[in-house]
């Protein structure tokens, strides 16, 4: 029988040694591969501006890019698609001639609306014919009056509010005093004229002056008869109409 064979010091054999070695070199080689994200520049966009949906950590092995409208690729319409090779831009149905895809796959929006805000997928198609996808958002607000901030059109406001409750307080003044110089003006027409220490005065009433005492005409007249004796006569004194009475002393003057 020949030697049996001796395991080295300590167990360790040395294609184990090998082994280990080939093991890092394989980790070592693993390729790193970093998940591409989206960012959207600026993050809030006026409406009009323009906007851009960055790509960030693209491999260098993407051969195509697409965009789509919605959180994922799949169902989602597509806005476009972009070939590396000949660097064109394929428009989608969702393409309305504002969307512009750059080499380095970022999707530029230009002239945004209200309606373009919401979720934007990118799916990436490399070397080897696999597939990734990463989704932003686009957020678009209504554009305020341009060269004024939210502040200044704030108290622009304010200060025609209240210019308007003045104006219109001072119109209710204006009318308030009319109506009651108006009010008085009637009273004082339908008052009485006064002299100051006298009272009232009734000549507006009573301007004719009342008629002074008249002397009556006497419609008969006593005549004492000559040639009568005593004061007056045997028969008294003698009474004549006055139309009598006339008629002779007009005889008398014959």
């Amino acid at each position: 029988m020949g030697p049996s064979p001796v395991a080295p010091h300590g167990g360790h054999r040395p294609w184990q040694g090998l082994l280990i070695t080939a093991s890092l070199l394989t980790f070592w080689d693993l390729p790193t591969t970093v998940q591409f994200t989206i960012e959207a520049l600026p993050s809030s966009a006026a409406e009009g501006k323009d906007v851009l949906l960055l790509a960030r950590n693209i491999s260098e092995t993407i051969q195509a890019y697409y965009w789509h409208k919605g959180k994922t690729a799949e169902g989602s319409p597509l806005i476009a698609g972009y070939l590396i090779d000949v660097q064109v831009n394929i428009p989608g149905t969702a393409y309305s001639g504002r969307e512009t895809i750059y080499p380095n796959g970022s999707l530029l929006f230009q002239n945004v609306t209200l309606e373009d805000a919401g979720s934007y997928t990118l799916r990436t198609i490399n070397a080897s014919y696999d597939s990734d996808q990463a989704t932003g958002q686009l957020h678009v607000h209504q554009n305020n009056v341009p060269g004024l901030p939210v502040g200044a059109v704030a108290g622009i406001v304010t200060g025609v509010l209240v210019g308007v409750a003045l104006v219109a307080a001072l119109v209710c003044f204006l009318l308030l005093a009319r109506t009651r110089s108006i009010q008085r003006d009637l009273r004082e027409q339908r008052l009485p004229a006064s002299t100051p220490g006298h009272g009232p005065s009734h000549r507006s009433t009573f301007s004719a002056p009342l008629p002074g005492p008249r002397t009556a005409t006497p419609m008969y007249e006593v005549s004492v008869g000559h040639g009568c004796s005593g004061p007056a006569g045997p028969r008294g004194p003698r009474i004549y109409p006055q139309q009598h009475l006339a008629e002779l002393r007009f005889r008398k003057m014959q």
